[in-house]
């Protein structure tokens, strides 16, 4: 019995405990929200015309300074990922999306 009383003595502080750090990290904890200005969302895109000579690497070299503050690398897998590309090869007379991120 003696036991027992104890371990409801131990719940009646611990609960408490518990409780005060769920609160201080759920309502104290920093939002982030889409319109915060997130560096790393897309906020729109432009369709460009592949030229004879362009490559994934030479076009996000050219654009990633301007439309993010991406690596020209990481730009360039932000291509590839919006445009569904399997490769990196890219075709003259096609269209490719650029992402947009400023």
């Amino acid at each position: 019995m003696k036991q027992h009383a104890i371990f409801k003595n131990m719940l009646v502080f611990i609960i408490p405990v518990v409780l005060f750090f769920l609160c201080f990290f759920l309502f104290k904890a920093p939002r982030v929200s889409a319109d915060s200005g997130d560096l790393n969302t897309m906020k729109n895109y432009e369709s460009v015309l592949i030229r004879e000579g362009d490559t994934l690497t030479s076009l996000s070299e050219q654009y990633a300074g301007d439309r993010s503050h991406f690596s020209s690398q990481e730009y360039m897998t932000a291509i590839i990922s919006l445009n569904n590309l399997s490769s990196e090869y890219i075709e003259a007379g096609n269209y490719l999306l650029l992402p947009n991120y400023i």
